[in-house]
C-alpha cells in the first residue's frame, strides 16, 4: 500500500489504484469516483482546501458507512472508497469535471441523508442500499437478471423471481441490464401483461432508453442486445404518470419472462374478486379532442362529439384520454375552470391523457356533466341511472331531451399548448 501526495494546486483525481492512499494538499481539489472491473479499495484524505468528491452519471452505490468525520461508499464491482475528512467535503451528484459538467451540489449532511442516516456523534452507522446516479439525483436502482426456470428464462429483479413492483408517479426509476444473463433480454414496460406478445404495445411516456450512455429509441435499444454482445451502460428509465394504475414490465424477445409481475402506481389496489365472485372489467369509454371545439368519445362501436352519456350506478367506467392540454373534468356544475369537481368514486380527475375511472356510487346524483377545463364548447351531460339495460352509453346531441348547455362564468377559445405531460492527475486504470 502506498501514499499518493497530490500537488498545491487545484487538481482532478480519479482515484483508481487498488490499496493506495490519495493524499492531498493545498488547492480545492476535485475526486471523480469510478468503479473498477474487480474489487478494490481506494483511501482519500484531504483536509486542506475547498474540496469536492464527485459521482457522474450511472454511479451506483450499494452500501454506505458514516461516522462523525469519514464516509465508506462501496459501489459498483464491489470498489471501496473510504474518504477521511468526509465532512469537509462537497458531494457533486452526477457532476464530471472531465466532461465539464456539475451536477446538484450536497453538504456532507445533505448527501448521507440521501441513504436516510445522520452522522453519529460517535461510532458508526451502515446501511445497505441500492441506488445509482440518474439525472443528478440518486434514483433506486432494479438490477435485472435472468435464469432458468422449469418454464424457461425468467427474469430476476434485484434477485427475486419476477417480483411485483410498487412505484410512485413523479420518481424516476433505473431498470440495469447489464448483467451478461440479461445481454439477449430488452426489457420494456406495457399497459398489457407480456407486452407485444399479447397484442399490446410499450407505454410511450416516461420512458427512456440509455446505451453507454446515449439515449435511444426502443428499436435501437433492442437491436443492441444479442446472445453475443456484451452491454455497457445498458438501462431503462421509468417515470410513472399520475394517471398510471397497473403496468407490466416484459422482455420485447421472448414471452413469459416476467409471468404475472405488475408494476403498481401509486399503491393503487387491484381489484380482486371474493372467492365464487366473477370480476366484472370496467367499460372502457375512448376520449379525444378534436381540436378546441369537441370532445369525441367512443364506447360500445358508437362514436359522438360532445355526447350524452348514460352510466349506471354500482358499475365501473374507464375513460381512455387522449387529449393534451385539454383537462377532462366530470363535475357538479357545468362550468370551465377546476371547480365544482365531482371525485366520489373518481380516480385522477382533470386527467388530459392517460385512465380516469369512474365507479358510480350508489348515492350519485342523477346528472353530472363533464367540460373541459379551459374551453367551453367542449362539455355534455352525464345521466346517471339504475338500470340502462334498453339504451347504449351514448346519445348523440340532436337526439337527446336533455336541457341546453347553461352559459358560463368566462369563456378561453384559445387551444393552449398545456401538456399534463488546471491540473489533472490521471491514475492507472480509471475507465470513464
Amino acid at each position: 500500500m502506498a501514499t499518493i501526495n497530490l500537488s498545491k494546486l487545484n487538481d482532478i483525481i480519479i482515484p483508481t489504484n487498488n490499496g493506495d492512499t490519495y493524499r492531498g494538499n493545498e488547492g480545492d481539489d476535485t475526486y471523480i469516483l469510478v468503479s473498477q472491473e474487480s474489487s478494490s479499495s481506494v483511501s482519500i484524505i484531504d483536509t486542506k482546501g475547498s474540496n469536492t468528491i464527485q459521482l457522474p452519471e450511472w454511479s451506483k452505490v450499494k452500501s454506505i458507512l458514516v461516522s462523525k468525520d469519514a464516509i465508506r461508499l462501496t459501489c459498483d464491482d464491489m470498489t471501496i472508497f473510504t474518504i477521511n475528512g468526509a465532512d469537509k467535503f462537497l458531494y457533486d451528484i452526477g457532476g464530471n469535471l472531465t466532461s465539464n459538467s456539475l451536477g446538484s451540489i450536497k453538504t456532507f449532511d445533505e448527501f448521507v441523508g440521501i441513504f436516510d442516516l445522520e452522522a453519529p456523534s460517535e461510532g458508526s452507522v451502515q446501511k445497505a442500499t441500492n441506488k445509482i446516479v440518474y439525472d443528478d439525483s440518486f434514483r433506486i436502482l432494479y438490477e435485472v437478471t435472468v435464469k432458468k426456470e422449469d418454464s424457461g428464462n425468467k427474469y430476476y429483479i434485484n434477485n427475486e423471481l419476477s417480483p411485483d413492483l410498487s412505484l410512485s408517479s413523479g420518481e424516476k426509476y433505473v431498470f440495469d441490464l447489464n448483467d451478461s444473463t440479461a445481454s439477449n433480454h430488452p426489457l420494456s414496460i406495457s399497459e398489457t401483461k407480456n407486452g407485444i406478445h399479447n397484442e399490446g404495445v410499450s407505454v410511450s411516456e416516461g420512458i427512456s432508453y440509455f446505451i453507454k450512455g446515449y439515449s435511444k429509441t426502443e428499436q435501437e435499444f433492442s437491436s443492441l442486445f444479442s446472445s453475443d454482445n456484451t452491454l455497457e451502460n445498458a438501462f431503462v428509465v421509468f417515470e410513472p404518470s399520475s394517471s398510471d394504475t397497473i403496468l407490466y414490465y416484459y422482455c420485447l424477445f421472448h414471452s413469459g419472462m416476467a409471468n404475472d409481475a405488475k408494476i403498481l402506481i401509486d399503491d393503487y389496489v387491484e381489484q380482486v374478486p371474493d372467492e365464487g365472485e366473477t370480476l366484472i372489467a370496467p367499460t372502457i369509454i375512448q376520449v379525444q379532442n378534436v381540436g378546441a371545439s369537441d370532445y369525441k368519445f367512443t364506447a360500445e362501436g358508437l362514436q359522438a362529439n360532445d355526447p350524452t352519456l348514460t352510466l349506471v350506478r354500482g358499475k365501473t367506467y374507464e375513460f381512455d384520454i387522449t387529449a393534451g392540454g385539454h383537462p377532462f373534468w366530470i363535475k357538479t356544475d357545468q362550468v370551465t375552470g377546476s371547480s365544482s369537481q365531482y371525485n366520489e368514486g373518481i380516480i385522477n380527475n382533470g386527467a388530459s391523457t392517460g385512465k380516469l375511472t369512474f365507479t358510480i356510487p350508489d348515492d350519485a346524483p342523477s346528472e353530472l356533466y363533464y367540460t373541459c377545463q379551459f374551453h367551453s364548447s367542449m362539455t355534455g351531460v352525464i345521466n346517471i341511472v339504475d338500470d340502462n339495460s334498453n339504451g347504449s352509453i351514448i346519445t348523440t346531441n340532436s337526439d337527446s331531451s336533455s336541457t341546453p348547455p347553461p352559459s358560463y362564468g368566462y369563456s378561453l377559445e384559445l387551444d393552449l399548448a398545456f401538456d399534463n405531460n488546471q491540473d489533472f492527475i490521471l491514475t492507472s486504470g480509471y475507465d470513464l
